[in-house]
């Protein structure tokens, strides 16, 4: 997904809430397993890492029902490096408009904060809040996330 149709997806998605979202929604809405791709952006891994570069990612996010996260993600440094498994936690806020953040530390000494837009219990559309490394990526349910529905999970 290139970034002129991930923004336009977002935009539709702040001034159309989803339908599932009458009620508002809140972190019970997106609790669960997810797996996640960026597109190619600008970002700071931390010290050790060369700075201005493109980089890509993919991996996984566990959110729990109390807010917090974590999971594993692949990177690659353009001309530089692939580097596997690299662990982050952090937390999600979600507003009842379907908005919200997620802040997270890495494993590589990176701290992000990120924008979040909640497409559906399925989907969620993100960004970078760092004008400085540019960002964006898509978060999905996984098809073994058996939790799905239920509203007993953790």
């Amino acid at each position: 997904m290139n970034r002129l149709t991930l923004s336009f997806a977002l935009i539709c998605t702040l001034f159309a809430a989803p339908s599932f979202a009458d009620h508002g929604c809140s972190v019970r809405d997106i609790a669960g397993r997810w797996i996640f791709a960026t597109g190619v952006g600008r970002q700071m891994l931390g010290d050790g890492f060369p700075a201005d570069k493109d980089i890509t990612a993919i991996g996984t996010m566990n959110i729990h029902r109390d807010g917090t996260l974590e999971g594993t993600f692949d990177v690659t440094v353009e001309d530089t490096v692939f580097i596997p498994g690299l662990y982050y936690t952090g937390s999600v806020v979600v507003n009842p408009d379907c908005t919200g953040t997620i802040s997270f530390a890495t494993s590589a000494g990176s701290v992000r904060m990120d924008s979040i837009a909640i497409v559906n219990r399925r989907e969620v559309l993100a960004m970078s809040q760092d004008p400085f490394n540019l960002w964006t990526y898509q978060i999905r349910r996984t098809p073994a996330d058996r939790r799905f529905g239920r509203r007993d999970d953790d």
